[in-house]
């Protein structure tokens, strides 16, 4: 496989003529340049040298350098004009192609290198993520990226390789197991090719010719999920038994029947579990050493408790105690809910919240449980809200007035039921994207909800710029958002604003450094169409970790161009 970020451009061009042993007769063109990391200065000197072979009678050279379309000048480094030298003033992609003409007749084709010149060796950490279409016969990649300071950098060939088609059955025992599989390259994690067996276990996906690691997680009863390696010459995917993990859920004295449970420990989760009328639960698993375990206890809505969460190096191999601090609670019946006085009938109102000490988990160790609340009701046709139980504490009620009409309001029930919930009217905003003083015609402003509004599931608000750049719009009152910007023509890059109250009147997309190549299946000349290019954050965790920095699709040609915030601008 190639290099992806090559900083020695090595590129040989035969000529085109018959396939077969006169191949090895035709003229061919080597470029290569020194240094391996030339860094841009006044004194930052390259040095081109070119390899011809086959060439008839004595060649004669004729260079072109140039960056962004203008020519830099270069000087001959060899009397016979085979080597050459330019200065690298500014970082960036630096294109030189050489046309040899052999004195003697005949044809060579034209040699190309791109030098990428750095402005220094620092920049951002990144990762280039590319899924093509099922058509290339080539699975995803995701490999490092070094993001450098006002710096265009050209991958030039972007090599996928076309992998193997891996077929097998999954089985316990004798026992065929249908499962969902996720399949992870070592080395290449993010890399992961998803699919599902057939009802009798069988699966065929397409994947790098290496080791993985594959997440089973069955979808019949009685087997545990399971991370197991794995190579793509195995027609078996073998699962081992797993551990029966048990556990009661309780709110003091009182047991909790009817409640989810599930863990997830070192990624992999288990199977998911119901409490029994006493509160008790078993679910299957396979323990790992030193791991860390995640539990989500989802109670029955009735119950007005949120859902917990917590997360600890927990043994598994004592009873799991999951037991609800002991909040105070609440009933909502006859709290009206009111836009502008006027009552809100037949309205869907949210309750929302979360709670930071909800609860405590024990086995082996003890951890303190977050709590995430979100119980769905409707106000009846008096615009109040029937009987529901919720947790005393600083809530919000996200309330549906109309279609894409949400409103946030306080539902604060510390001291006592509130008198009513407010359901404001919608904010208006104004809001403009600017690169400098000039506008970013048809730039894209995505409100994310973060808050209230993401605990009630609400979508995103989505907003395009006219040509002077501007947006006019509404957002619920009271709510929170994520700012995203993107310039579809790429002139500016993407910018975000995390957790935010308020659009602001004016944003100033960043300055841009541009990421392009050209994707292509190893052993194929036909370019890579509509595959899909992301670049992610290598430091980001969480969801962030997984939304991409910037995103294209492959063009007709193969080709790709992202344009990403200038590392050293941020």
């Amino acid at each position: 496989m190639k290099p992806l970020l090559a900083l020695i451009g090595l590129l040989l061009v035969g000529c085109a003529g018959d396939v077969g042993a006169g191949d090895d007769d035709a003229c061919a063109v080597t470029l290569s340049y020194t240094p391996a990391q030339p860094l841009a200065g006044p004194d930052s000197e390259v040095r081109v040298v070119s390899t011809v072979s086959n060439a008839f009678g004595t060649p004669t050279y004729a260079w072109s350098v140039t960056k962004g379309g203008t020519i830099v000048p270069y000087d001959d480094a060899q009397s016979d004009s085979s080597e050459i030298t330019f200065l690298a003033t500014e970082s960036g992609a630096y294109d030189v192609t050489l046309d040899v003409s052999p004195s003697s007749g005949g044809f060579c084709p034209q040699g190309k290198a791109t030098v990428n010149v750095l402005n220094d060796l620092n920049g951002m950490k990144a990762r280039l993520h590319v899924t093509p279409p099922a058509s290339a016969g080539a699975p995803p990649i995701d490999r490092p990226l070094t993001i450098r300071n006002a710096m265009d950098f050209d991958l030039g060939a972007v090599v996928l390789e076309p992998g193997v088609m891996a077929a097998g059955q999954v089985r316990s025992g004798s026992t065929p197991v249908p499962a969902y599989l996720q399949f992870r390259p070592l080395g290449m994690a993010g890399a992961m090719v998803e699919t599902f067996t057939t009802g009798t276990g069988s699966f065929s996906a397409r994947l790098l010719d290496q080791p993985h690691e594959v997440t089973v997680v069955p979808m019949i009863a009685g087997h545990a999920p399971q991370r197991l390696s794995y190579t793509p010459s195995s027609t078996l995917i073998a699962l081992g038994g797993g551990m029966s993990l048990t556990g009661t859920v309780r709110r003091g004295a009182t047991r909790i029947g009817n409640a989810k449970v599930q863990l997830t420990i070192d990624g992999v989760p288990t199977t998911l579990a119901t409490t029994d009328a006493q509160g008790g639960f078993t679910t299957l698993g396979v323990p790992v050493s030193g791991a860390t375990i995640k539990i989500e206890i989802t109670p029955p809505a009735a119950s007005g408790l949120p859902r917990l969460e917590a997360t600890g190096m927990f043994d598994v191999g004592v009873p799991i105690d999951v037991n609800f601090t002991q909040l105070t609670l609440r009933d909502l019946a006859g709290v009206p809910v009111r836009r502008a006085g006027v009552a809100q009938a037949g309205k869907k109102v949210a309750i929302v919240g979360t709670i930071a000490a909800a609860g405590t988990v024990t086995a082996g160790t003890a951890a303190t449980a977050t709590g995430y609340l979100r119980i769905s009701t409707t106000t009846d046709a008096a615009g109040a809200l029937p009987s529901q139980l919720v947790p005393a504490g600083p809530l919000f009620a996200v309330t549906t007035v109309a279609p894409g009409d949400l409103a946030v309001g306080a539902a604060d029930l510390t001291g006592g039921v509130p008198a009513q919930i407010d359901a404001p009217a919608p904010a208006a905003f104004s809001t403009a994207a600017r690169a400098g003083t000039d506008p970013v015609p048809g730039a894209m402003l995505d409100l994310v909800p973060t808050g209230a509004l993401a605990l009630a599931g609400a979508p995103a608000l989505h907003f395009t710029a006219t040509a002077n750049g501007l947006i006019a719009g509404s957002v619920p009152a009271g709510a929170r958002f994520d700012v995203r910007w993107s310039d579809p023509a790429g002139v500016r890059a993407p910018l975000v604003e995390r957790d935010t109250a308020q659009v602001a009147a004016t944003y100033q997309l960043p300055a841009a450094v541009y990421i392009t190549g050209d994707l292509t299946v190893s052993g194929s000349t036909n370019p890579v169409v509509g595959a899909s290019v992301q670049i992610l954050c290598d430091a980001c965790t969480g969801l962030d970790k997984l939304r991409p920095i910037a995103e294209t699709a492959s063009d007709p040609h193969g080709a790709f161009s992202l344009a990403v915030p200038d590392p050293g601008a941020m």
